[in-house]
């Protein structure tokens, strides 16, 4: 056989062997993912539906029709909800910083508190923010299974074509030509084979059809009509299901609102401000060098907390204000379990699509959440530094892990005070612009030794500055996502929530000013005049240091 027809047969094969393994791949992939609070596996059927499956409690039946084609369906198998962490281990932490996180009035633990009753209503808020923003599911389960049926598929081309290529090099072409003339004038008998394996594998699956869903009236007029439940599970679901639909609707009301009025104030806020860190101002009727000052624009937020309805103003901020990057200060989740990168990936499909985005860990992330921003493509500070429209950023991530019912830990062996002074030095050993790092403390020694000329943080839930601090400039963001101490932070506001609006002068990486977007409880929205930031201080100008250096600010 010449080499051109020996890569033909061998194409062929590869065509067959991939048409024949493409159902089993599809239908055999399983994917580990989340459901709303719970950890949960899917697997595509044939049975046209989508199977919610609560184990004992009973199933969710959705048609599926709607939504996947050649009749496909898709089985969902409820897991546990995952709860992240044990009891504080006072051999890993020291009394200061226990006493510092608890006594201090930063607001730093705050979100759904630790009792068994808040723990249920953050459950709810977390399947209401299923149900309010479906897309970052679908996303994840499309993404998680994609990849899973190319892998099978792809094992299985190469496993079975490798066997046939190797059983017919073993053979050899005497035999296998004896093999094919074995074959020969039996077409019709194969032909019949092929046609009993369609018509009894299309039998089966006429055969063992589930029966038409029995609509449960719960769904009427919902995305899940037609819906059914079974089980133990439909003695509850009017109650529940109603509880989680006036949530997300109290909540997508609430924050359609909110956009309304942003859209609003935008077009009248305060406009002055400076244009460099000289304090070139564009002049009242227009200034045309002002206006096209090299500037970047960042839009800085931290603490989300999963308010995936604050993530709707951030997206809405970003594209109004034309920004060049979204930063964030971290504690984008309440808990950091695999379940709550969902609220990670609201904000990420919030923000404009291609905008460059970075985050630093917060303490109620995990490294869980952090390696999943890496994987969607935003720059994650790790004790590093990161370069967005010119403009140097380093920063760390927060050595603690709050989990709600069992206190803060560590996830390193390194107490807060500890990982400070180590930022400090790499901080030293470093050429970087600004400083982004969850704890304000965390950086305030880099500022005092003059590592740092700008800091950004978040953390304590209370906007302090831009103020200088020892050698250098902090500022602390309030909490984007309104998170309360001892409450929900999902749903409507329960305090006011926080964007700030930094410009930097792209000639000396200098932050210039900052603008505020606050929103309220009663749904208000006010942007503020623009602040600007101090120059930093020469070390030979400070005051004495009249306060420790490990306190709290």
């Amino acid at each position: 056989m010449s080499p051109r027809r020996r890569t033909s047969a061998l194409l062929i094969l590869i065509a067959v062997v991939a048409a024949v393994t493409l159902p089993w791949a599809l239908l055999s992939a399983r994917a580990d993912l989340s459901f709303g609070p719970h950890e949960a596996r899917y697997q595509i059927t044939a049975d046209s539906r989508l199977t919610v499956d609560f184990g004992p409690l009973g199933k969710l039946l959705v048609p599926a029709d709607d939504y996947l084609p050649l009749g496909l369906g898709l089985t969902v198998d409820i897991g546990q909800i995952p709860v992240s962490g044990a009891d504080e281990d006072d051999s890993h932490t020291g009394a200061s910083e226990r006493r510092s996180d608890r006594d201090s009035s930063d607001g730093s633990e705050q979100g759904a508190g630790g009792g068994a009753v808040d723990a249920l209503g953050g459950d709810i808020a977390s399947y209401a923010s299923l149900f309010s923003a479906p897309q970052a599911q679908v996303n994840e389960v499309v993404d998680g299974l994609t990849t899973e049926i190319l892998a099978r598929w792809a094992l299985a081309v190469c496993l079975i074509s490798g066997v046939i290529v190797a059983m017919a090099f073993i053979l050899g072409p005497v035999r296998l030509a004896g093999i094919g003339r074995a074959f020969v004038g039996k077409e019709l008998i194969g032909i019949g084979l092929v046609t009993i394996l369609v018509l009894a594998s299309v039998g089966t699956a006429v055969l063992t059809r589930p029966k038409p869903l029995d609509a449960d009236p719960a769904f009427d007029g919902t995305p899940l009509a037609g819906a059914q439940v079974t089980g133990r599970l439909g003695g509850v679901i009017d109650a529940a299901f109603t509880a989680v639909k006036d949530f997300s609707d109290d909540n997508d009301a609430f924050y359609d609102q909110v956009l309304e009025n942003l859209r609003a104030k935008w077009t009248t806020r305060p406009q002055t401000g400076n244009w460099s860190d000289q304090g070139m101002v564009p002049r009242p009727g227009g200034d045309e060098d002002g206006l096209n000052a090299d500037v970047s624009t960042f839009v800085f937020g931290s603490d989300l907390h999963c308010n995936i309805g604050m993530a709707r103003v951030v997206g809405a901020v970003t594209r109004m204000s034309d920004a060049d990057a979204y930063i964030d200060g971290g504690d984008v989740t309440m808990t950091g379990t695999s379940a709550e990168n969902y609220c990670f990936d609201v904000l990420d499909d919030e923000l404009p699509d291609k905008l460059p985005r970075m985050i630093v860990k917060g303490n109620h992330d995990s490294a869980e959440t952090t390696n999943h921003a890496r994987s969607q493509g935003w720059k994650v500070l790790d004790d590093t530094s990161a370069t967005m429209s010119g403009v140097t950023f380093f920063g760390g991530p927060d050595p603690r892990r709050t989990v709600f019912g069992s206190g803060p830990e560590l996830e390193t062996d390194l107490t807060a005070d500890q990982y400070a002074q180590r930022l400090n030095d790499e901080a030293c050993a470093s050429d970087f612009d600004i400083m982004l790092i969850h704890d304000a403390r965390i950086g305030a020694p880099s500022l005092r030794s003059g590592c740092a000329q700008y800091s950004l943080s978040g953390h304590w839930h209370r906007r302090v500055g831009p103020e200088t601090l020892g050698s250098g400039v902090r500022y602390v963001s309030s909490t984007t996502g309104g998170a309360l101490a001892n409450a929900l932070t999902p749903g409507p506001l329960k305090m006011d929530a926080e964007l700030s609006i930094v410009r930097v002068d792209n000639r000396t990486k200098r932050p210039i000013d900052v603008q505020i977007v606050t929103v309220s409880p009663d749904k208000t929205v006010t942007i503020e005049p623009w602040k600007t930031f101090p120059e930093p201080v020469p070390l030979v100008a400070q005051p004495p240091q009249t306060q420790p250096a490990n306190e709290e600010e």
